[in-house]
């Protein structure tokens, strides 16, 4: 049986763009992006959703420019007085966000040359183990919704699945590793 992955929502993204990359020959996780893609693959209803908002944050651009740190830096309350410098990224034009769409729907329907996920459902039962869960966000640094993709990651596991999450987020993986769920930062950059 192969290896089952869970996708969290930037790690699906990334490994769409990564697979993108990879066919072209230009991706720096085929290693990785090989043993996903000959893995059994799952996302969330959640990841479902949220990769809409994912995509807007690269779809929509910004204009850059240079932005004030206040960060506060003594004990006293002085705030920092640097700037940094966010390059501007153009908006993806009509055709670049119809082809993710189509790419997203295409791995979803098990139609894409690509990959293929599966999502799995949650129910009450989920939303429960995501209510036990969340209580590790007041240590750990992480969002209800990443609460609901463990708890669906910890369901998975409880009916059998050889569950491994695959996630970059640090507060995700505290909570994961908290549940006893194996994770895996597939996407850590160098």
């Amino acid at each position: 049986m192969p290896k089952e992955y869970l996708l969290d929502t930037n790690a699906y993204y990334n490994l769409l763009k990564e697979s993108r990359e990879h066919q072209k020959g230009n991706s720096i996780f085929s290693t990785e992006i090989n043993m996903l893609t000959s893995s059994s693959l799952f996302i969330s209803v959640i990841t479902k959703i949220e990769i809409v908002s994912v995509l807007g944050k690269y779809a929509r651009g910004n204009s850059g420019g240079f932005q004030k740190c206040t960060r506060c830096i003594s004990k006293t309350g002085d705030s920092c007085q640097n700037q940094w410098y966010t390059r501007p990224k153009a908006r993806w034009n009509r055709r670049e966000i119809s082809g993710w769409q189509k790419l997203i729907q295409e791995t979803i329907l098990g139609t894409s040359p690509l990959i293929k996920v599966n999502v799995l459902p949650f129910n009450d039962k989920t939303l429960k183990t995501a209510e036990q869960l969340i209580v590790h966000a007041l240590v750990h640094n992480f969002a209800s919704m990443d609460a609901i993709i463990a708890a669906t990651a910890q369901e998975a596991v409880v009916i059998g699945h050889d569950m491994t999450v695959v996630t970059s987020d640090k507060g995700l993986k505290a909570c994961l590793s908290k549940a006893n769920i194996d994770c895996w930062d597939a996407f850590q950059a160098g």
